[in-house]
């Protein structure tokens, strides 16, 4: 499970980051740690303590990469987000990863 956040700093993290990870598609994150990862968002997981002895938070994205490995990320480990680029959108594709439909 993701770590609770201990600090005003961490909050302000907690609430800004999301903002910049696509809801659909494939994401890359850069980790605080200098790790990158590529993949796409198989699960999100956020949360509270609903405020008893003051109000903490949790998140966590569960990435699964193009080689298929799973990886579950604290929010507060990561760096930055943005979508990844549109061309390697058909090699997600290709691995059964993901699926486009450009009507419906």
């Amino acid at each position: 499970m993701a770590r609770w956040t201990s600090t005003h700093a961490d909050v302000i993290h907690m609430a800004t980051v999301p903002k910049e990870i696509p809801i659909a598609g494939i994401v890359e994150m850069r980790l605080k740690n200098g790790e990158a990862i590529e993949g796409v968002i198989r699960r999100m997981n956020f949360g509270n303590n609903a405020g008893q002895g003051g109000w903490q938070y949790y998140g966590e994205y569960e990435i699964e990469t193009i080689n298929k490995q799973r990886w579950v990320i604290d929010v507060l480990d990561i760096e930055s987000a943005r979508a990844a680029p549109q061309n390697r959108y058909a090699d997600y594709e290709a691995q059964g990863l993901i699926t486009f439909r450009s009507e419906f």
